[in-house]
């Protein structure tokens, strides 16, 4: 860059308008030109002195913001800006800013700029970028449940919030419960001697109760979950998953809804912003039950043997009463 002398300064004149205000930026009530809208005109003046001195290629970026907020400005009140360069250190130049309207000093202070190579500069920021993207992506959690499990409606109440705390997102995976037992000769608690089932459902109301949740087995339990399952499926792909799954197992818990009446579903999914003409295709769509045979065929290899069933990190915890042990194994691995 063609280098700039101490003392060249550059003037202009702007008039705010009232998409600058503070209030139009959410701070309601505050009808004055915002804070960042005087920093981006002081900017500009910097950078338009600097401008016609740059090298093919060249451009400079703000590295520094030092300034008083004096008074208000108001839109459509014209605003007078000046930067005067008073540091130059090799690509580093240091301006003294001001902003006055009328014959009020709105703003004053100094403004830092570095000049850069434009083509690395790019390179870098892209760079930063990826990285930035990468790390941002959230953990996840697996959370295969079914609906026909009483145990997976209080878990599926929990599971979202215990996530969105520690910055993970939920992966919900619909899984035939009945099923899988067949697959896997799975556990099957109310076919247990009348002594545990007894305390079966003893626990259950328990749990029930200490989450302020009513549960009531339908009077025709089991129902067949499969076209709820594949709604579910489609609820997912629309990041509705836990809206829609919460909204299902209270129907069908604690209100003995049909859920395997279509009209269940497709209201459902209309509570929670689904389409019901979208989810009675989903139900029938042979897309939809491959995915959830898929669904089997991966819970099988990863030794899935109950519902619920939530997996991170590799580690399995089952049920809704080892939720606390999950917690405690995120916790650590924060």
């Amino acid at each position: 860059m063609k280098p700039l002398a101490i003392g060249a300064r550059i003037r202009f004149r702007a008039i705010p308008t009232k998409a600058e205000t503070a209030s139009a930026l959410g701070n309601t009530g505050v009808d004055a030109v915002s804070t960042q809208a005087l920093i981006i005109y002081l900017e500009h003046a910097c950078h338009s002195l600097m401008a016609p001195n740059y090298a093919p290629g060249e451009g400079s970026v703000g590295f520094k913001v030092a300034v008083e907020h004096l008074a208000p400005a108001f839109p459509g009140v014209p605003v007078d800006v000046d930067a005067a360069v008073s540091e130059v250190n090799g690509r580093s130049y240091v301006f003294e800013v001001s902003l006055r309207q009328g014959e009020s000093v709105v703003m004053r202070g100094s403004h830092t700029r570095v000049t850069v190579d434009l083509a690395k500069f790019r390179a870098k920021t892209s760079a930063a970028l990826s990285r930035v993207t990468t790390r941002s992506q959230p953990e996840t959690l697996d959370f295969w449940f079914d609906f026909n499990s009483p145990w997976c409606y209080l878990a599926s109440l929990r599971i979202g919030s215990m996530a969105r705390l520690r910055g993970l997102e939920v992966n919900w995976r619909p899984l035939h419960l009945a099923k899988l037992n067949e697959r896997i000769d799975g556990r099957r608690p109310l076919e247990e001697n009348p002594a545990f089932v007894s305390w079966y459902r003893q626990d259950l109301n328990d749990y029930a109760a200490l989450q302020g949740v009513v549960v009531n087995y339908h009077p025709k339990f089991p129902l067949r979950p499969s076209r709820a399952l594949r709604a579910s499926l489609h609820a997912a792909d629309e990041d509705m998953a836990e809206e829609f799954v919460t909204a299902v197992m209270k129907a069908y818990w604690s209100d003995n809804a049909d859920i395997e009446d279509p009209a269940t579903l497709a209201s459902a999914g209309k509570t929670v912003g689904l389409s019901p003409a979208r989810l009675m295709e989903v139900i029938v769509d042979p897309a939809f039950k491959k995915r959830l045979e898929d669904n089997l065929d991966e819970a099988v290899k990863s030794q899935i043997f109950g519902l619920p069933t939530t997996v991170y990190r590799g580690k399995r915890y089952f049920g809704n009463d080892r939720l606390e042990l999950l917690e405690r194994h995120l916790d650590s691995a924060m």
